[in-house]
């Protein structure tokens, strides 16, 4: 079986690049994968073909637009048996792996600047026409929340199977003893001691409600790990007099490293379609408060594994900080929990669902052509 894997940027820095460099790893033993993509991985995968396809890099619409058409001469030129498309990337798909539904997010969160909001009008109807291509046989959605958002809003009535991201367990694990934590305190710039919370992603997945939660906790000090312009965050800080007690630290290359360095990881996320930083800090050990309706809220079971938050409710999240802050024991056991639930759900397993997907979907075209 050859298959074509299709996807914007096959790079371990962004999180549709990270499923697919996983899965490509280990799906690359049982059969011949094409991987086409804008940027491809630095290192190459044994047995892996790429074909690099040029985009317009100006912002995310331009990008989106202007990889289909060398995706699709590139898809045909391959002479692939299956083409899996990573989100809205071919026209020519047999499988698709929806990453993220704008139609729910922009009913669900607030979209960001006015740009953002002019592409969330510019990309939900292409979108939409995407998901009701002729060809496409099977979705794979990242969560089960992905899987109802993309038949309520874009009438997707085919096959479809839910298989959640998996995490290097391997990498995202606890500090190996108390002189790894204290060395990468020091490098977030972190006090030592201080209760420390982390918030890692998009900005408008939750950092205004976390910097807002601040002011109740004044012991508390928070490490923000993002590529997102932190401008009016800073702005909000100084109104609320919490600057001193923020580390906006941008970009990390060691994602794994800055949750190792904290104490809880807090995700307040209104819409995320699975949120792979949530799992990676359940991963290391850490005592997580989520979104309720994110994908990763799916693997929680509150009180057990981690905590669920209502994003609009400010009191709900003061109230889970404060569970964790005055029961130190729960949040142990939500630490420890967290991790084996994800050592359950490992890239293997992602791998190996999504090769099942492949056969199911390699006998349906067979079966028609004969």
């Amino acid at each position: 079986m050859h298959v074509a894997i299709v996807v914007h940027d096959f790079n371990l820095n962004f999180g549709q690049g990270r499923y697919c460099v996983e899965i490509v790893r280990r799906l690359a033993r049982r059969c011949q994968i094409t991987v086409i993509a804008n940027s491809p991985v630095p290192q190459p995968i044994e047995g892996v073909q790429f074909r690099r396809v040029r985009a317009l890099r100006r912002h995310a619409f331009t990008t989106v637009l202007s990889i289909i058409p060398g995706a699709e001469m590139a898809v045909r030129q391959s002479g692939c048996d299956i083409i899996h498309a990573q989100g809205l990337t071919s026209w020519s798909a047999d499988i698709i792996t929806g990453h993220i539904c704008n139609a729910a997010r922009a009913k669900a969160a607030d979209t960001g600047d006015r740009r953002s909001r002019w592409f969330m009008r510019l990309i939900i109807p292409l979108e939409r026409a995407f998901y009701r291509q002729h060809r496409a046989r099977h979705l794979i959605a990242i969560s089960r929340a992905l899987e109802r958002e993309v038949q309520t809003e874009y009438g997707w009535n085919r096959d479809s199977t839910v298989i959640h991201h998996g995490t290097d367990t391997t990498v995202f694990k606890p500090a190996a003893d108390p002189a790894e934590r204290a060395r990468l305190r020091q490098r977030f710039k972190l006090p030592p001691a201080e209760w420390t919370w982390l918030f890692m992603g998009e900005a408008v997945k939750g950092l205004r409600q976390v910097i807002t939660a601040l002011p109740a906790f004044p012991e508390a000090h928070l490490l923000v790990v993002s590529r997102s312009d932190f401008s009016s965050y800073r702005r909000l800080a100084d109104q609320l007099g919490v600057t001193g007690r923020i580390v906006f630290h941008g970009f990390e290359a060691h994602p794994e490293e800055a949750f190792r360095a904290v104490d809880v990881f807090v995700y307040p996320s209104a819409y995320d379609p699975f949120g792979m930083v949530a799992s990676e800090a359940m991963a290391t050990g850490l005592p997580v408060i989520v979104g309720r309706d994110i994908g990763a809220a799916e693997l929680v079971q509150p009180g057990e594994s981690g905590l669920l938050c209502d994003p609009a409710d400010e009191k709900s999240i003061r109230a889970a900080l404060t569970q964790l802050r005055q029961t130190p024991a729960l949040a142990r056991r939500l630490g420890e929990n967290g991790r084996r639930t994800i050592l359950e759900v490992s890239w293997d397993h992602c791998a190996d669902r999504t090769y099942a997907v492949y056969e199911q979907v390699h006998a349906q075209m067979r079966a028609a052509r004969s």
